[in-house]
């Protein structure tokens, strides 16, 4: 375990690593199974992006299906009778007996929140942020692990954003729960107090019956928060990412519940917004989450003032060659990621060869397309031969084909020049490109033209080669 630093990786992996008691916060806004796909959109109006664009990917899935491996977690847990949430999960089996989207989804959870209950110090604490669609199943799970008198509050974040329906009332809040692993926990209530309404203030200046001085204009907190809201899409600090929250929220549970100096950490980090909240607050943090692409936006735009330190990824040409051979899925996201721009399809088989896409800033649609394939093994001319073939059928503008180490035949070089070269603004790029993680080591990029910023749709300069990468340096 080291402190301020990003891990990459499934975070029951990660934390399986760590001593027991050694974390004073938890915070973990995880997928809801809300039967959601979490959609990043490239582009804008003004180079012509649109919801049925090529370039939309998904950023995150939150959907779960009933397969082995859920059920080989499900069978683990019931059959292990000291594990903390083996009651809970034998309960949601009789409700579940053949299986569910559900069942996977919460035997997925239990196995994490055992995981923090061992690393939570007892004075510490833990916020589990869900929705409705499965906070009632959270909840048991919760008092299993924690014990039911640990429970503290479920705090409402209530939110105006978003539309409303004509079938049903508009929802309009999460649930976070807010539990402590003894009865001696840190708790700051001093540091989080609210504003009175309004009414109450010109209650109070009547001085009959005033229960409160009108001067007395905060309040101990309440477990309904009203006053934050959810980010809008033109918040200043809105980085695009599915399912962000805002600061302020993170804010306030830090600062009720650690102090200066505590180690804050959050298993599903997404955007980074616990991590900037410790950080401005004066706690040591740590992040984890599966989704290379995650840690990218913490990295690059998140933090980007600090030389955050990354645990999980290749540091050189051996760990990449490593990792590539160990879990060639998450491999092929890493790699798509060292190009500023492009971020990585989730779609593991059936994708077309087609790892990762971006778009090229400011570029008319019918030409603003750029996709990339990543070969963590050996590189052959056949799977070149049917990239080529996609940009030859004008599916892409540019071709990015990366592999692990230089690859440079005869054939490549035909398959090159048969691509041809495309013009922006007043310069020439080759539309097919090959491009190496050993050159991402040596800090080079490839040569492209300005990328759209996977987000906002704005100009991400950094694809442009003009200094190297510091990751990892």
């Amino acid at each position: 375990m080291k402190k301020n630093t990003l891990f990459y990786g499934d975070c029951l992996e990660v934390m399986r690593k760590w001593d027991d008691n050694s974390v004073d916060l938890i915070y973990l806004d995880p997928p809801f199974n809300s039967k959601a796909n979490y959609n990043t959109l490239f582009g804008t109006q003004s180079n012509g992006g649109d919801k049925n664009d090529l370039a939309q990917l998904t950023a995150f899935t939150d959907t779960w299906e009933w397969d082995g491996d859920a059920e080989k977690r499900v069978d683990l847990i019931n059959s292990a009778i000291a594990h903390p949430a083996h009651r809970a999960i034998r309960a949601f089996k009789e409700i579940y007996p053949d299986g569910s989207g559900m069942l996977s989804y919460l035997s997925y959870m239990a196995e994490r929140i055992a995981a923090m209950h061992r690393l939570l110090k007892c004075t510490g604490s833990i916020y589990l942020h869900c929705d409705p669609t499965a906070s009632h199943y959270l909840k048991i799970i919760m008092d299993e692990v924690f014990g039911k008198g640990n429970f503290r509050n479920e705090i409402i974040w209530h939110y105006q954003t978003g539309g409303a329906s004509k079938r049903h009332y508009a929802k309009k809040h999460d649930a976070i729960l807010f539990y402590s692993k003894t009865d001696h926990y840190t708790f700051n209530p001093q540091n989080v107090m609210m504003e009175r309404a309004e009414k109450s203030l010109e209650r109070a200046k009547n001085p009959k019956g005033a229960r409160i001085d009108a001067s007395d204009t905060t309040k101990l907190p309440v477990n309904v928060w009203v006053d934050i809201q959810a980010l809008n899409p033109m918040a200043k600090e809105r980085l695009g990412y599915p399912t962000q929250k805002p600061l302020a929220l993170l804010k306030r549970i830090v600062m009720a519940s650690s102090n200066e100096g505590d180690l804050v950490l959050d298993p599903f980090c997404g955007c980074g917004t616990t991590i900037e909240a410790a950080h401005s607050l004066k706690r040591d943090w740590i992040g984890i989450d599966i989704s290379a692409y995650a840690i990218e936006v913490v990295r690059r735009e998140r933090m980007k003032d600090l030389d955050i330190e990354l645990a999980g990824v290749p540091k050189d040409l051996k760990g990449a060659t490593d990792f590539a051979e160990r879990n060639p899925f998450d491999f092929e996201k890493w790699a798509v990621t060292r190009i500023p721009g492009f971020a990585p399809n989730t779609v593991q088989r059936g994708d077309g060869g087609i790892d990762g896409r971006a778009l090229i800033y400011g570029a008319a649609k019918e030409e603003h397309l750029c996709i990339a394939q990543v070969k963590g093994g050996k590189p052959n001319i056949d799977s070149l031969r049917a990239f080529f073939g996609m940009i030859a059928g004008g599916k892409a503008a540019i071709g990015v084909f990366i592999t692990l180490e230089k690859w440079d035949t005869s054939s490549v070089r035909k398959c090159i020049a048969q691509a041809g070269t495309l013009h922006v603004g007043a310069k020439e790029y080759s539309r097919l490109i090959m491009y190496t993680i050993d050159e991402h080591f040596q800090g080079i990029l490839p040569n492209m033209p300005a990328l759209a910023h996977p987000r906002t749709g704005q100009a991400f300069h950094e694809a442009v080669p003009s200094q190297p990468s510091l990751l990892n340096q």
